[in-house]
């Protein structure tokens, strides 16, 4: 009887196996759908057009773009961690999505680690702080002041509760114990839109869609978020010269499939979106739109997302921006 159960064993994991070569070996076998948890115009949405049409190529068949924004990525993340683990749904993850959101909201409805297949980092980008022209600050120590002189009367702009430029504006305002208030956004043009307009008072965002706004004169950056000043803005100070030590927060963006999608699937993704990252084209593209490539292991990908959440579990705390039940 044991011989018996054992070759049964040994049959049913051939079949397995032989199941997930054949859809290795097939594989895509029609459109691949990339979702994007954030609206069109987003950074996060310029990303993944970067790596849509050819990735496109590489499959020969259509990768296409689902925007599926909402509670700071959660809905369109939850869709892929429910979707079939074959590889033709994906997603184009985040710092928000698999590093902060789990500090931030109390019932997550997908686990970051259990519920996805990690494939690769895609690339990074730091936020910078800016206000608009009708706040007087030039610097970050008046707006500090500006705003502990206004307790509760000056708010700040995010693309949604979690995100990186959420986190940013929570732990500028906690660790100068500041009363300042957060209006969270569907996605970044929006909130970009009403800080233009001076509904807004501040904000903290991917410094490519402010770049315009900020030589027209029509917003004031004061610092940059990353831990180096940066070429388009070269006499922009970091957040430490303006005199905030530790205080480095860089957005990144990452490829991920449902959890058990079959590592051969998982493998022929790394490798094409990794050359495609490779490529003069578009690491040039990705410059241009202030986005450092990255490229790594799934493995990298995997470290990364678990030193992340332990880092952003104490700043989340730190900000007091765990929502409530």
């Amino acid at each position: 009887m044991f011989r018996f159960a054992t070759l049964v064993l040994l049959a049913a994991l051939a079949v397995a196996t032989g199941f997930h070569g054949a859809q290795a070996d097939t594989y895509p076998s029609r459109t691949v759908t990339l979702v994007v948890p954030f609206p069109p115009g987003s950074t996060t949405d310029l990303v993944a057009r970067v790596l849509a049409p050819k990735l496109t190529e590489r499959l020969e068949q259509q990768v296409v773009i689902d925007n599926r924004g909402g509670a700071g990525g959660v809905v369109g993340t939850e869709t892929v961690a429910r979707a079939p683990p074959d590889g033709h749904t994906i997603l184009m993850g985040t710092i928000g999505t698999h590093a902060i959101n789990p500090s931030v909201y109390p019932k997550l409805p997908y686990d970051p680690v259990k519920d996805f297949s990690p494939i690769i980092q895609f690339g990074t980008a730091p936020n910078v702080l800016v206000v608009h022209p009708s706040v007087p600050a030039k610097t970050v120590k008046e707006l500090i002041a500006y705003v502990r002189e206004r307790p509760g009367q000056v708010n700040y702009s995010s693309s949604g509760i979690g995100t990186s430029n959420h986190l940013s504006g929570a732990l500028f305002a906690a660790r100068e114990n500041l009363k300042a208030l957060h209006v969270p956004y569907r996605g970044g043009a929006q909130a970009i839109t009403d800080l233009l307009r001076g509904e807004i008072s501040f904000m903290f965002y991917h410094y490519l869609p402010l770049l315009a706004h900020i030589r027209e004169g029509a917003l004031r950056p004061l610092a940059i978020t990353s831990a180096t000043r940066i070429d388009a803005l070269p006499h922009l100070p970091v957040m430490k010269e303006a005199g905030m030590d530790d205080f480095e927060v860089s957005a990144w963006f990452a490829v991920y499939a449902p959890a058990n999608t079959p590592a051969p699937v998982i493998k022929r993704l790394h490798a094409d979106i990794s050359a495609i990252i490779n490529s003069a084209e578009v690491r040039a593209s990705l410059l241009a739109q202030g986005i450092d490539p990255v490229n790594g292991s799934a493995e990298d990908l995997m470290r990364l997302m678990q030193s992340e959440i332990a880092r952003w579990a104490k700043a989340v705390d730190a900000a007091g921006a765990r929502l409530q039940n």
